[in-house]
């Protein structure tokens, strides 16, 4: 069951700041983004220093961790914040389309923490001509 969806995180990437970097034990991919959400549940923006990144190693397993912030308005009209890191492991040469990953919350609106930081949520990304839409359920 798919379960309802609750944001989608329109995730803009700028491909000419990627670092990446090849060793003998794998390889590193940091992906800086920026970008946006509006929902019924949160509205606003992913704060300066959001990143994607991607450890691969020598087994070929990639970990992509994405950590940032959201700054925005909660359902009530609220300002607030919302930290997001979202997991997910990918076997060598393979990367699903979409992707699904395990994102975890932190918030300080009294409104949104409560919910975010009590459930368990499931994430799928989209490929997207500006990068990537990570779609919260």
């Amino acid at each position: 069951m798919k379960g309802k969806m609750i944001m989608e995180i329109r995730v803009v990437i700028d491909r000419s700041k990627i670092s990446e970097m090849d060793c003998s034990n794998g390889h590193v991919k940091i992906i800086p983004f920026t970008g946006f959400v509006e929902s019924e549940l949160f509205t606003g923006h992913i704060l300066p220093g959001g990143a994607d990144v991607q450890v691969t190693n020598a087994a070929g397993v990639r970990h992509m961790c994405a950590q940032y912030m959201l700054a925005g308005t909660d359902s009530q009209g609220n300002p607030c914040h919302i930290f997001v890191a979202n997991n997910a492991y990918f076997e060598r040469d393979h990367r699903p389309k979409p992707f699904e990953a395990c994102p975890t919350f932190m918030a300080d609106s009294p409104v949104l923490a409560p919910y975010l930081q009590g459930a368990h949520f499931r994430a799928e990304g989209h490929s997207s001509p500006e990068g990537v839409n990570i779609r919260i359920f």
